[in-house]
């Protein structure tokens, strides 16, 4: 792989459960610990917009590529500046040699 093709730096994001304060919980997004800011690739797929409840809404899908890291799954989330990528399926091992992840993801408008 070549690292100019890597030129963006993105967070990979978990989700943790917060105590509220009444007796409930929120959940938070906070940073991976141990991963830092990641190079990443990132392709925009598609765009449509759709009907929904009777509200428009924008879907944007992209794919991004970053180095291989263990442990990243749907559940996580990737943040490059401000915006929010959610991870849509598993993760991708490309040709499964541990070098690059590929995530199909759906960007929050």
């Amino acid at each position: 792989m070549r690292a100019g093709s890597l030129r963006h730096r993105v967070s990979i994001q978990e989700s943790v459960q917060t105590p509220d304060g009444r007796g409930g919980f929120s959940t938070v997004f906070s940073d991976v610990t141990g991963m830092g800011s990641v190079p990443a690739a990132i392709w925009p797929l598609s765009s449509k917009e759709q009907l929904d409840a009777m509200k428009l809404e924008s879907v944007i899908t992209n794919k991004i590529r970053i180095r291989y890291r263990a442990g990243i799954t749907s559940a996580n989330r990737i943040l490059f500046g401000s915006r929010i990528f959610n991870i849509r399926g598993a993760p991708i091992n490309s040709d499964e040699k541990n070098k690059t992840l590929d995530f199909l993801v759906q960007e929050d408008i």
